[in-house]
């Protein structure tokens, strides 16, 4: 079938005049881009999610509970604290350990858990995104929606409900609801994710047969910075297959 797809796209490259694909075409443009834009983006995100997490995460939970400390005694609330941020770091790393090696349905056990325990520390809101991914993997799509949208309106942190709307458009875009992905897009305020978020909107607009839009969005994502040479070559490509090899960010 990828023999077959190859000859196809050969046969008939080009957008016709008023910038749309013939049927064919477009199926197997859609299904080419699509693919080169899961894997890899996912890993950025959890690259950059882990990174913050850990320059910062203990911290952050440690800090939000001290936020309380003036409630009961120091040596008390001290111990407390301490406590609670090492219970749920253990919880969250055996999540993240099963997540890695496709135990997922425990892994969301270890989510549910974290985030009825704490449900306004930063670790409820991490749970809730790596749930949502293992639980996308095993085909509980209605409960990856239902993880993300707690994030986003219990996170309290900005990047973190960022992810999850950038999460949540992608599963819209798989859903057959464009639109709703766009709308899901256009409340990102997080400006690091800027490149993902215009890459994710040409991906949209190319489902939407809006190969023209889709371009500049992809243009628009190259000229974002930073962003890694696997994400710039994966731009390019795209444009590539856009018949927009010669724009703005390409290496020459």
């Amino acid at each position: 079938m990828q023999e077959h797809a190859r000859r196809w796209r050969a046969a008939d490259s080009r957008p016709r005049a008023d910038g749309r694909y013939s049927q064919g075409t477009y199926q197997i443009r859609r299904l080419t881009i699509l693919e080169r834009r899961g894997v890899d983006t996912e890993q950025e995100e959890l690259e950059a999610l882990q990174k913050w997490w850990k320059e910062n995460g203990r911290a952050v939970v440690v800090g939000l509970v001290l936020g309380l400390g003036g409630v009961f005694g120091w040596t008390a609330w001290q111990s407390r604290v301490e406590a609670t941020a090492e219970r749920l770091s253990v919880v969250y790393q055996s999540m993240v350990e099963m997540a890695a090696s496709d135990d997922h349905r425990e892994a969301l056990l270890r989510a549910d858990q974290i985030m009825q325990d704490q449900p306004d520390s930063e670790y409820a809101a991490l749970a809730g995104l790596l749930g949502a991914k293992s639980a996308f993997a095993i085909g509980r799509t209605d409960d990856a929606n239902h993880l993300l949208g707690w994030v986003v309106e219990n996170a309290s942190r900005a990047e973190l409900r960022d992810v999850a709307r950038i999460r949540s458009a992608r599963l819209l875009l798989d859903g057959g609801e464009a639109d709703a992905g766009l709308a899901m897009l256009a409340q990102v305020s997080t400006s690091a994710f800027a490149a993902t978020v215009e890459e994710l909107r040409g991906d949209i607009l190319i489902d939407n047969r809006q190969s023209e839009a889709a371009a500049k969005a992809y243009e628009t994502a190259l000229s974002s910075a930073p962003i890694t040479s696997g994400t710039r070559a994966r731009l390019q490509m795209k444009l590539d297959d856009l018949g927009r090899s010669d724009r703005p960010g390409q290496s020459r």
